[in-house]
C-alpha cells in the first residue's frame, strides 16, 4: 500500500473535541468541503498546504475560518508573554 502524496492546495481541517489532550484532522481537496464538513465542529482550523518535503516537512497556511482569530492571538500573546504567562499560570 502505498502512502498518499499531499500537494500544494490540499486543505486540513484541525479540530479538538472536549478532550483538549488529543487533536483530529481530516483532509480535502477543495475549501468549500472542508468548510462544510467543519462548520458542525465547535472549535476547528482550517489549513492550506504550502509546500512538502518528502511527505517529512510541511509548510500550512492558516486560512481566515473556524477559529483562525483565536489561534493567531494565542501565538501573538505567547511570542509577547510567553515567559511571563508560564510563571503567572506555573506551567
Amino acid at each position: 500500500m502505498t502512502q498518499p502524496i499531499y500537494e500544494k492546495g490540499t486543505i486540513k481541517v484541525v479540530w479538538i473535541k472536549d478532550d483538549s489532550g488529543r487533536i483530529y484532522s481530516k483532509m480535502f481537496n477543495q475549501v468549500e468541503k472542508a468548510r462544510k464538513f467543519a462548520e458542525p465542529k465547535k472549535d476547528y482550523i482550517i489549513f492550506a498546504l504550502v509546500k512538502q518535503k518528502n511527505m517529512e516537512d510541511f509548510e500550512w497556511k492558516i486560512l481566515p475560518l473556524g477559529k483562525y482569530r483565536l489561534y493567531q492571538l494565542a501565538v501573538r500573546l505567547y511570542r509577547k508573554y510567553g515567559n511571563k504567562l508560564i510563571k503567572l499560570l506555573k506551567l
